[in-house]
């Protein structure tokens, strides 16, 4: 497991430091501030988060043989590969959208996603700064139907490889136009107005894949161009040790 960290690490490194440089959605320095902050999460946190996730799954695991018939369980797993990938993209999505939005709208919870939010210069980097609570929140939890369903574990390795890939790519700083694509998949500009500290854009872009949920619950910019402003005024610290237990003691004194 930690040899495949690294490895998704470096290669990640390689695809978009060399995209980053050539084609920039905003010019800026190579090594830009707090980047030692995402790399402690890129390279330890990481594993928190991810012991949290395969233990919700777990659970889903145990829910789909309690509750799930096998026989709904059989057809979904002959379904073709790229239904299969598809379907667990709309399912999963749709639960990230609602607990992403969540994290947004209840007090307690945004202490945690303010920590994603405090980021003032987007880059792939960038896309590891979540909390482990909210990260194990919004992807695992979002998990749990489609692995109780029963899709086969070759869908789950595809969708995880693109899910993975996107996740760098719709917070890096590369500019590469979408056309139409951009109604279908979020963009790195789509996802960068989420991150915007501009007042009509607090709140919006909410869906992790698929603009189509933002659009149908209006939440959704569609701007052709990125915004100037990045962050939070949330007060949040540059360390990563009181990133990750502040919001838990501000959920204590709450």
């Amino acid at each position: 497991m930690i040899l495949d960290i690294f490895q998704k690490f470096l290669i990640m490194m390689i695809i978009f430091v060399p995209l980053e440089h050539l084609l920039p959605i905003h010019k800026k320095k190579a090594l830009r501030s707090h980047w030692k902050v995402d790399l402690g999460y890129a390279l330890g946190v990481v594993f928190i988060t991810s012991f949290g996730i395969l233990s919700l799954i777990v659970v889903s695991l145990i829910i789909s043989e309690l509750f799930v018939p096998q026989t709904l369980k059989t057809w979904v797993s002959e379904l073709p590969l790229l239904v299969q990938i598809s379907a667990i993209m709309i399912i999963a999505d749709i639960g990230y959208y609602w607990i992403h939005r969540m994290f947004h709208e209840v007090p307690a919870l945004w202490h945690y996603h303010a920590v994603h939010h405090s980021i003032e210069e987007m880059d792939w980097l960038a896309a590891h700064r979540v909390h482990p609570i909210d990260q194990i929140m919004t992807r695992g939890v979002s998990l749990i139907i489609p692995y109780a369903l029963g899709f086969t574990p070759a869908a789950f390795a595809s969708w995880g490889i693109f899910f993975s890939l996107h996740s760098y790519l719709k917070h890096s700083n590369v500019n590469i136009p979408f056309g139409p694509l951009r109604w279908i998949l979020a963009s790195p500009i789509y996802h960068h107005w989420h991150h915007a500290n501009i007042e009509r854009a607090f709140d919006k872009n909410y869906a992790g894949q698929l603009p189509v949920l933002d659009i149908i619950f209006n939440t959704a910019i569609m701007d052709r161009d990125a915004p100037d402003k990045y962050g939070t005024d949330h007060p949040v610290s540059n360390h990563l040790g009181w990133q990750l237990l502040n919001p838990i003691l501000k959920r204590t004194e709450n």
